[in-house]
């Protein structure tokens, strides 16, 4: 048995959201083989009780936590340099010295996310990073859609990012990426043997309530359609306006008491202003958004920008959903259109799958039968566990 710091960019807890519930189950997983210790840095304030859970599921539990500003103030040397922002991003000296006098009694450090990896990278230790996103890929669509010196900064980031991400696949022992296609990202005309893919997994919860959960009638002339996110993360902001704007109305042309609702903390001014669409709904933050998937006649995730898998089209195939979504949407999950998950791409496209499922209970509930399955087939925690634990227990020999 092992003892292994796993480094944090947030507090991995409560799970909202999939990055918190990746890294929270990738330590747990880590735990099951090993002495598992958290090293967190996160924006202040850290929720007390959540540092609490984290203390009973691992052995120790570090946190730093600073103000949102001083996080920025990081980033300003970082202006000059060739390394990406998010490595300035996170970097705290208060940190560092704690790695000076505590990483030697590890056999391991496993770091989230590159925003962690600079930590460690001088010392003589076997390392392991979860990229989780090629964050590269991320900035580089994102910048397309950015506004003011943000078009300037992403451009210049992505590039960061990409070199960045490219000479810690090469200096780490080993790194884990979310899909195929952020892997090949990262890549590019290179192949890195120590760079694998590990997806996400769907909590057990999901796919217990999945399994008791009764298929709602779609009346007539309405139906309830849920777009669930975090709501300032651009990809979903610019997901969930596009399907208000563009493709629900012609899904109201069909079933003009439909309903759309966009579910998710902190939606931007740009998103509450969907609120005032006809059939429009903006939730901000709900303490069960589980609850409006389970509700929902069709569940929508219309994804044109972002890299990795998208935890949302998961959870939603757990429960038994019919999914509606686009190319990008479907990326990195093993799924068939019109088998598990129906695809489109145009408003046009998207609004027609959205009107056959709802005019075809049957079918709705086919699609959501076998969506579930290959999620209890492919994408549980349980199911991850050997890919993950055998290349960290390769790694420590």
């Amino acid at each position: 048995m092992a003892r292994i710091l796993v480094l944090c960019s947030r507090t991995p807890y409560p799970l909202v959201g999939g990055a918190k519930v990746r890294l929270f189950n990738t330590a747990r997983l880590l735990a099951d083989d090993h002495t598992v210790d958290l090293l967190v840095v996160d924006e202040s304030p850290v929720d007390q009780s959540a540092v609490s859970a984290l203390d009973e599921a691992f052995d120790d539990v570090t946190v730093f936590s600073y103000p949102g500003y001083r996080f920025h103030l990081n980033t300003v040397p970082g202006l000059a340099s060739r390394r990406p922002l998010q490595t300035h991003y996170f970097s705290f000296s208060a940190v560092e010295r704690w790695l000076d006098g505590n990483l030697r009694k590890y056999d391991l450090a496993f770091c989230n996310h590159v925003r962690t990896t600079e930590y460690v990278r001088g010392y003589d230790i076997p390392k392991v990073v979860d990229f989780v996103d090629a964050i590269s890929r991320n900035y580089e669509a994102s910048g397309e859609h950015a506004e003011g010196i943000w078009r300037a900064i992403y451009p210049i980031e992505s590039r960061r990012l990409l070199r960045y991400e490219r000479r810690i696949a090469e200096e780490f022992d080993h790194s884990f990426i979310i899909t195929e296609e952020d892997k090949r990202y990262v890549e590019g005309s290179s192949r890195y043997e120590s760079l694998s893919v590990l997806p996400n997994g769907v909590k057990g919860e999901i796919l217990e309530r999945g399994r008791d959960d009764a298929e709602p009638d779609a009346p007539e002339d309405g139906a309830r359609l849920v777009f669930l996110g975090k709501m300032d993360y651009f990809p979903n902001e610019d997901a969930a306006t596009f399907f208000a704007e563009s493709v629900f109305p012609r899904v109201r042309a069909d079933r003009p008491n439909a309903e759309f609702l966009v579910v998710g903390a902190s939606p931007t001014e740009r998103v509450r202003a969907l609120d005032s669409l006809p059939g429009v709904t903006v939730t901000g933050f709900v303490d069960d958004p589980v609850d409006y998937l389970e509700d929902a006649h069709v569940v929508v995730a219309p994804m044109r920008h972002g890299a990795g898998l998208q935890n949302k089209i998961l959870e939603a195939m757990g429960l038994g959903k019919a999914v509606v979504t686009t190319p990008l949407g479907r990326e990195g999950i093993d799924a068939e259109s019109d088998e598990h998950l129906r695809v489109g791409e145009t408003p046009d496209e998207l609004a027609r799958q959205v009107v056959e499922l709802l005019d075809d209970g049957a079918e709705r509930e086919r699609i959501g039968r076998r969506a579930r399955e290959r999620i209890e087939e492919r994408y549980t925690w349980e199911e991850i566990r050997p890919r993950l634990l055998g290349r960290v227990n390769d790694v420590l020999g």
